[in-house]
């Protein structure tokens, strides 16, 4: 009898041992998940503040009297990430207003009273991850970051 007691007690052990097991397993698969989003997400933050001197630097670049640029889109280097670009309001003060008159301008430009605060943009920058990329996959749940922004190129 004292053997069979022996038995149950073995038996119960291992139970024990294989749940702890497989909690701890459950914890490490969640805990690495949950790294892998993080780091998605930081990277996402940092591509929308590259893709946000981007777009400063093109507006810098771009003539208004022939256009104004209203939207961009833009790829991540290693395709994780894909960036849509809205410059939604042009702040412009005399004769930079008069003078926006290219395609787009009349929909964008907004005249303003001081000459403080002429040339500024209103942008706003939409970056989501790509899920067509391998490195992307279903091994990271999606994001979607929105970024607002008023610059002066």
């Amino acid at each position: 009898m004292r053997s069979g007691f022996n038995l149950l007690m073995a038996l119960f052990i291992i139970l024990i041992l294989a749940g702890a097991s497989v909690l701890t397993l459950k914890y490490t698969s969640i805990s690495a998940k949950h790294f892998a989003d993080s780091y998605i997400k930081e990277q996402a933050e940092i591509f929308s503040q590259s893709v946000l001197e981007t777009t400063l630097l093109k507006i810098e670049g771009t003539d208004r009297s022939d256009k104004c640029l209203t939207t961009l889109t833009l790829t991540s280097a290693d395709g994780k990430f894909d960036a849509d670009v809205n410059v939604t309001k042009y702040y412009l003060y005399g004769d930079d207003y008069d003078n926006a008159t290219g395609t787009d301008c009349d929909s964008v430009k907004q005249e303003i009273q001081t000459e403080e605060s002429n040339g500024y943009v209103l942008i706003e920058i939409v970056v989501q991850t790509n899920s067509s990329n391998s490195k992307i996959g279903s091994y990271v749940s999606p994001v979607r970051i929105v970024t607002r922004s008023l610059q002066r190129p």
